[in-house]
This record gives C-alpha cells, sequence and structure tokens, in this order.
C-alpha cells in the first residue's frame, strides 16, 4: 500500500510552469495544456474524487509500482485504485519535485521528479519516491497520463532530515547573558521542509526575528538550513550528523551592514526535552569572536494562554 499511496500518478498532472521552462521552451499553448492539466489534478485530488482522477489518464493509462510487480492499467482499474488510496484512514497530501520535462514529440512529454508524500497528523513523517511519467496529447487537446512509473524510494536519503525533525519539532526556550531566545519548529506545509521562527528578546535592546528553513539537498546528500534575520543578514549552512543524538553545522553568512561571518556549530540532545546549542570559530568580518555554549529547553504550555470555554 505504500507504493500505491506514493505513486507517482498521484502527481504526474501537478507540473509548475517553471519546471517546463527549466527543460524544454515549449510552445506557450503546451505550457497552457499541461497547466490546466495540473490544475485538474489538483481539484479532483482534493476533492477525493477517484473517477475525475482516473479521467486524467489515457483510456489504456498504466500505473506501475516500483519492482513492476504490479501494473494498473485502464481507467476502470485506475479509479478504483486511487478509490482505496482515498478511503485510507491516513490518505496523504502531496507535493512535486519536477527535475525534468522533455517535449519527444509532437503532443508527447517525458516527466522526471519527486513526489512527496505527508500523511495527516502532527508527527507525520514525511516520505517521497522518484517517478518518470509520459503525458500523451489527445485528440481534444488535453493532456493526459500515459504512464507513470515509480523509479524509486527517496524517503532514505532524506531520513535524516525526518530524524532530526522529530527531535526538534516543538516549542524551545533559553536565557543567555541577560537575552531570552524562544524558538518553535514544524513542517511546513508541502512536508519537505522544517520551518523555525526565532525571537530574541532583551531588555536593552530591540527584538530580533530570524526566520529559519531546513531542508534536504540532493545535489549535495546533506541537510541544509537557511536562516533570514529582520535586520537584513542571512545565512546558510550544512549539516552532518555525527552521533544520534548530536549534529555539526558549518554556517557562513552576511549582516545587514554587509560583513562576511562564519562560524562552527553542534546541537546536541540531551533527551526529548533539552539539547546544547555550542558555537565554536566565530568570525565576523574576519575577526574572532566568543565562543557561544547555550542549554534549551522544551517549553511546557503556559495554563494562563488557555481560553476559557
Amino acid at each position: 500500500m505504500k507504493t500505491k499511496l506514493l505513486s507517482a500518478g498521484l502527481a504526474l498532472a501537478m507540473i509548475p510552469a517553471s519546471g517546463l521552462c527549466a527543460e524544454e521552451a515549449a510552445p506557450d499553448p503546451e505550457i497552457a495544456g499541461l497547466e490546466k492539466a495540473a490544475k485538474d489534478f489538483v481539484a479532483a485530488f482534493n476533492k477525493k474524487d477517484a473517477a475525475a482522477v482516473a479521467a486524467l489518464f489515457t483510456e489504456n493509462g498504466e500505473i506501475t509500482d516500483l519492482d513492476a510487480s504490479e501494473v494498473t492499467s485502464g481507467r476502470a482499474d485506475i479509479q478504483a485504485r486511487y478509490e482505496a488510496i482515498f478511503a485510507a484512514p491516513k490518505a496523504p497530501q502531496i507535493a512535486v519535485e519536477v527535475d525534468s520535462v522533455r517535449l519527444v514529440g509532437k503532443g508527447l512529454a517525458i516527466e522526471d521528479g519527486t513526489v512527496h508524500s505527508t500523511p495527516p497528523g502532527e508527527d507525520a513523517v514525511p516520505t517521497s519516491m522518484n517517478y518518470t511519467a509520459v503525458l500523451q496529447k489527445g485528440d481534444s487537446g488535453e493532456w493526459q497520463i500515459a504512464s507513470t512509473r515509480d523509479r524509486g524510494d527517496a524517503s532514505d536519503a532524506a531520513g535524516e532530515l525526518a530524524e532530526l525533525a522529530s527531535d526538534l519539532k516543538g516549542d524551545w526556550t533559553t536565557t543567555v547573558d541577560g537575552m531570552r531566545v524562544d524558538l518553535a519548529f514544524g513542517w511546513d506545509d508541502s512536508g519537505k521542509y522544517l520551518i523555525g521562527e526565532m525571537l530574541v528578546t532583551a531588555a536593552d535592546a530591540e527584538p530580533l526575528s530570524t526566520n529559519i528553513r531546513i531542508g534536504w539537498d540532493p545535489a549535495h546528500q546533506t541537510i541544509t538550513w537557511w536562516t533570514f534575520d529582520d535586520g537584513g543578514g542571512f545565512a546558510k549552512g550544512d549539516w552532518t550528523k555525527l552521533e544520534d543524538d548530536q549534529w555539526m553545522i558549518h554556517t557562513e553568512g552576511t549582516t545587514s551592514d554587509g560583513e562576511l561571518t562564519s562560524a562552527n556549530q553542534t546541537l546536541t540532545f540531551d533527551g526529548e526535552d533539552a539539547f546544547t546549542w555550542t558555537a565554536t570559530e566565530r568570525l565576523v568580518d574576519g575577526e574572532k569572536q566568543p565562543d557561544i555554549e547555550m542549554r534549551v529547553v522544551r517549553q511546557t504550555p503556559d495554563p494562563a494562554a488557555k481560553v476559557e470555554k
């Protein structure tokens, strides 16, 4: 059932125009047709309308699983397949990364990409599947799915991100040198990125807010993060897992004044409700800065914040 839920057929019509332009400068009518197919698929999937999804396939369209042990052929069987998917209690939400689209003949396109699937639930862990799809333009001018095939489970490649997210999700706080630091992490809607917010407050300074995005870099096979503070500074860094409960991050960035920054950071979890964050070899505009060490604890719900019924 896992392969069925992740099948490329779930998202073949979800083709952003930018993905098409990156590979082939298709004529505008072709792009418009593929965009319409994407909108039709999203509408049908969101309504859990298996008949409408099946109608997006050619009459003899096929869905092939990873090991080719199961092939679903024809609209009737495709509709039944989607009915089973939509009837499942944990039917996922889908996001897609299109790697390439090639127009290989008149009314024929081949697409490669990755389907990211996130089941419902606060603690749900996204999974990913690579796919290849063939789309065919029918006599009526509508693009339809002729065949799809799963090419491999990509979840293992990004499994470290899911592991980090399971440990880091939630609200955290610490106080250091008279400053309070509050952090909050959770998955974004696509299930591809861990999104964070950091707020630093002090009695003698304006609050500083920082947006954090953590994701998987498939090209370099590593977790990467990006941070953007509301003063105009930004940074990027790669994460390396050292042990089960420890990560090392090398981060480089630029302050709002245009000064270059860099640091080696280590995050070490201490159970489920605390971690230690250290930053060493800190440089700002070439000048060495003091090391930093913070013990961060998980925030408990504030009873005063509850809405009385």
